[in-house]
């Protein structure tokens, strides 16, 4: 006849191996999210780096166009400024250019010289002299 301590016999053989069963489960379990986890780590660290090369390279663009466009407006700014003093120059030569205009037409009025030059012209292509 089974006794009381059969019965716990029985009891803690099925509990010890039920714990073993669940603890082996828990244990693979585990073992298998921390597989898959080192995984994504690994694969969270590449990107990572790789987005900190991009990062790298990209700031290093930013600087060399950063000193092109400061070379670039540096440049403009001395285009600009010649720019005005040529316009400053060529607005005083047409100054100039006005205000000997009426001496000049006096001087070689364009209706008797244009005229003349050409009958001279006309002469010494034909031989003759004026």
């Amino acid at each position: 006849m089974p006794t009381w301590l059969d019965d716990a016999a029985r009891v803690l053989g099925g509990g010890a191996g039920l714990g073993a069963g669940l603890g082996s489960a828990f244990f693979a379990l585990k073992w298998v999210f921390e597989y898959v986890g080192g995984r994504m780590d690994r694969r969270a660290a590449a990107l990572d780096d790789g987005t900190q090369r991009l990062m790298d390279r990209l700031e290093a663009r930013i600087d060399e166009l950063t000193k092109r466009v400061t070379t670039v407006e540096r440049e403009l700014a001395d285009c600009q400024t010649k720019h005005a003093e040529s316009e400053a120059k060529a607005a005083r030569l047409e100054a100039m250019l006005l205000a000997t205009r009426p001496g000049l037409k006096r001087a070689f009025p364009p209706e008797d010289c244009i005229p003349k030059d050409m009958a001279v012209l006309a002469a010494k292509m034909d031989g003759g002299s004026e």
